[in-house]
């Protein structure tokens, strides 16, 4: 025999030249021959091949171990990994112990890939489903994923004062920029027309019992109390914990998040704590701004509808607040509300799928999410305050 035969594998007439894979059945074990062409070059159908795997499973039979082996005849690439994950997954979901004889390097391909490959509902394989840990393991991580977020939160925060955090003070700048400045100009305007609203609405109402006076009482203590923290809570969800949710999103989907772990950064640290503090600090600055500028637009009304002097609308609106506890009350949601927002819009961000559309769905969550806990945290400090009677 030459040499160039013996280094040559030896040819199967029967090898057949596309994908194809065969089953042997004993008592309960079966295995899966791999044989053909798997190349994609080498084109083929896989129509036949499910329909051979189909084909099997749907005999009823009771199966509870499959071998999968690959011959080293068979020439692969992706495609047989692709496949080769698919099944397994879905075997091992419906409760059937798999083995596998595979070469090496098919073998790393595949354990590379099973925890990459998305469960795939294969209505062909008969066995139970619907069971108890289908849902109860999603379930689990859905429920613990918020407070392993506040906890890894709450770490990168008590590490700032001891200076090892890999928080950049120029991105906090640059985030109280963009969460305050940059807000200005929306805030301005709904909190004008916020006071002016209430304004007209309440001297309808007070014009009955001639007490138009005390409109002064009526758009202060709102603002001051409820609606300043409120509509800028809403304001900065829509706005800045929507683009939270987008820009780590985004990051993520361009892999950026995985380029910043390799670098030895944590994106909680360097991502989301400068956003949060950002928040924490210029949400009652601007809380304090919408006050005053509601408190304009009552004015407006008070003097240019209802002839009340200017110093006298004042003067009311001064003497409406009793104490500093109601400009502190209200500075105390605000508080509340910019760390949900922040938390909520960079959690999103973080747990964004790898498509864009669950980058959208990420950032509608955010904003749902973070005015929906708004509205419920507003409501827990009024009850709290009732209770305590420091209303």
């Amino acid at each position: 025999m030459s040499d160039d035969a013996k280094g040559k594998k030896p040819f199967r007439q029967d090898q057949p030249v596309h994908p194809s894979l065969h089953f042997e059945l004993s008592s309960s074990q079966a295995v899966c021959h791999f044989t053909g062409d798997w190349n994609i070059s080498a084109g083929g159908d896989l129509e036949s091949v499910n329909q051979t795997w189909y084909s099997f499973f749907e005999q009823d039979l009771a199966v509870k171990q499959i071998k999968l082996k690959v011959h080293s005849q068979v020439n692969w690439d992706s495609r047989l990994v692709a496949f080769i994950s698919a099944k397994k997954k879905v075997l091992l979901k419906n409760g059937i112990e798999v083995d596998g004889d595979f070469p090496e390097k098919l073998n790393q391909l595949i354990d590379l890939r099973s925890d990459q490959v998305e469960s795939t509902k294969d209505s062909s394989v008969s066995p139970v489903s619907g069971s108890f840990l289908d849902w109860w393991e999603p379930f689990c991580h859905w429920l613990s994923s918020p407070f392993n977020f506040l906890g890894a939160w709450i770490i990168s925060l008590l590490m700032l004062p001891l200076l090892k955090t890999q928080m950049r003070i120029r991105d906090l700048i640059t985030e109280c920029r963009q969460c305050g400045a940059a807000a200005l100009p929306i805030v301005t305007l709904i909190s004008f027309l916020t006071g002016l609203t209430m304004a007209f609405v309440g001297s309808v109402q007070l014009e009955k019992f001639n007490a138009k006076i005390y409109i002064a009482d009526l758009v202060c203590l709102a603002m001051v109390r409820e609606m300043g923290a409120l509509m800028v809570g809403i304001i900065m969800a829509g706005r800045t914990g929507a683009s939270f949710a987008a820009e780590i999103g985004s990051m993520k989907l361009n892999e950026e998040l995985d380029s910043l772990r390799t670098f030895g950064l944590s994106p909680m640290e360097f991502l989301v704590l400068p956003r949060t503090l950002a928040l924490l600090i210029m949400t009652p600055m601007l809380t304090i701004y919408a006050d005053i500028v509601g408190m304009l637009g009552g004015l407006t009304v008070g003097t240019q509808i209802m002839d009340f002097s200017v110093s006298h609308y004042i003067e009311q609106t001064q003497a409406s607040i009793s104490g500093m506890w109601e400009v502190f009350s209200g500075l105390l949601k605000s508080l509340a509300f910019g760390l949900i927002i922040g938390l909520v819009g960079c959690f999103k961000g973080l747990h964004t799928g790898n498509s864009s559309v669950s980058l959208g769905r990420s950032v509608t969550s955010s904003v749902v999410t973070s005015v929906t806990l708004i509205v419920i945290t507003d409501a827990v400090f009024e009850i709290v305050f009732s209770t305590l009677e420091l209303r």
